[in-house]
């Protein structure tokens, strides 16, 4: 009986906070614009990490007693709460709540302002933003809507994270917080190079994403000696992936060597000769391809109907090993065969499976696997908000958002660069029936000269 009151006691937390964000969105709008930090004079750099699960009530300054008589810090949020993107937006909005009331800081305020996926509305939210007096702007999810609402947000010197993991409409002031593919490739790929192999292939999706993996895997291959002995892409058609995949194991070619190989060894007309063609009849027995580890960076039903293909067209996952991207952190993957003991690199899973628990535990329906950056964002805002030491200007400084020793969060320990991109340090995962295994735990710090695992960033 305790537990249920608790559970209903949550829920309508969460109904009351976006209810009075909504209507502080709709209402108070008209607080004057953020003071913008002097030139030439900033705050120290921080001096270590900032655990973002370290929540102690806010303090409130003297004289003040209550939410209506602290100082606001107004934090808009920008998401397409309506449209094709609802879904995910307002999952998003909920999980950015979810840390809001467990930062438990009065002072904060938490706008959202929909942009329904469309780059105009995306201006106009950013517009309405600013008038609202947001100190700090989080989201929107797609690249171009935070490239819209970033134009828009620059001259009003108001910093924004982003949802978005497209480093092309990251710059300075505006950071994006997803899940950048050029990391993940370096990781799982620097970790298959240490373990051994050398000899690496890739099945990549055709269109930029793929081009960005592409990128990436070549220039990790390059850095380290090892090298890349075939490399196929594929259309967006699960009726289209089976040639691209039977060109990558070379399949015809090696299907006509073994012809040729029992041919020759018949035509010797020598009963040992013939038993050995008789066995590699019945075997099939290909000659191996010429790579021992292929990333394949896909995700959901599209790698589900990929992951039969390799053996199928002789590529051995018993011998070849699988390598994926943080699209493989799904848990439908778990009971394909093929997959099995195939490594791909994300963030250690603890954390986030606690909170996208916490999160269907509050809300009663399941989160997408974004909702702990949409938290993680919320809870950085908070934990820099916390600090009562520092001016209100300064609060979210690049000084302070580019911490060099970065953030922990529900998804691990992760930086901002001067340049708008992330910095994140992952696990690497190995696949099996009953679960995801951590074979390569994610550092704990970044080195003191510079992050070990290479960064591509490029324009695209």
């Amino acid at each position: 009986m305790l537990a249920s009151r608790f559970f209903h006691y949550c829920r309508a937390l969460g109904a009351i906070a976006l209810i009075l964000a909504v209507a502080a969105c709709s209402s108070d709008t008209s607080t004057s614009k953020t003071p913008r930090t002097r030139s030439g004079d900033v705050p120290p750099r921080p001096e270590k990490q900032v655990d973002l699960g370290e929540q102690p009530q806010a303090p409130i300054r003297d004289g003040m007693t209550g939410m209506e008589n602290a100082e606001k810090i107004r934090i808009a949020i920008l998401l397409p709460l309506t449209g094709p993107e609802a879904q995910t937006g307002n999952a998003l909005l909920r999980a950015a709540t979810m840390a809001l009331f467990d930062a438990y800081d009065p002072r904060l305020l938490l706008m959202p302002f929909d942009t329904k996926a469309d780059y105009a509305t995306s201006e106009q939210a950013a517009r309405k933003a600013i008038e609202a007096g947001a100190s700090v702007v989080l989201g929107p999810l797609l690249g171009a809507n935070v490239k819209a609402a970033g134009d828009v947000l620059a001259p009003a010197g108001i910093p924004m994270i982003g949802f978005s993991n497209d480093q092309s409409v990251a710059a300075p002031n505006r950071y994006i917080i997803g899940f950048i593919p050029e990391g993940e490739v370096d990781r799982v790929v620097d970790y298959a190079i240490d373990t051994g192999y050398r000899r690496f292939a890739a099945l990549l999706p055709e269109g930029l994403y793929g081009n960005r993996v592409r990128t990436a895997f070549g220039d990790t291959i390059a850095d380290s000696g090892a090298r890349i002995t075939a490399m196929e892409s594929y259309p967006p058609d699960p009726d289209q992936v089976f040639g691209p995949v039977k060109r990558l194991g070379n399949y015809d070619e090696r299907q006509r060597a073994l012809k040729d190989e029992i041919r020759f060894l018949r035509s010797l007309n020598d009963d040992m000769t013939n038993e050995v063609a008789d066995r590699l009849e019945k075997a099939e027995a290909l000659e191996p391809v010429p790579f021992d580890a292929v990333i394949v960076p896909e995700g959901g039903e599209l790698l589900r109907t990929l992951a039969p293909l390799l053996p199928y067209y002789e590529i051995d996952p018993n011998k070849v090993k699988l390598l994926g991207t943080g699209l493989w952190n799904d848990e439908s993957i778990l009971r394909e065969p093929p997959l099995q003991n195939a490594w791909f690199a994300a963030p250690m899973p603890e954390k986030p499976a606690a909170l996208l628990a916490r999160y269907k535990a509050t809300y009663d329906e399941d989160a997408p696997r974004l909702a702990t950056i949409a938290y993680d964002a919320m809870a950085l805002v908070a934990a820099l908000a916390r600090d009562e030491g520092v001016p209100a200007e300064y609060r979210f400084s690049a000084e302070r958002l580019t911490n060099p020793y970065g953030f922990v969060g529900t998804d691990g320990l992760f930086r901002f660069l001067p340049d708008g991109t992330n910095e994140r340090t992952l696990a690497i995962l190995e696949v099996h029936q009953k679960g995801f295994t951590v074979v390569d735990p994610a550092p704990t710090a970044f080195p003191s000269f510079g992050y070990s695992l290479r960064s591509h960033r490029r324009d695209y």
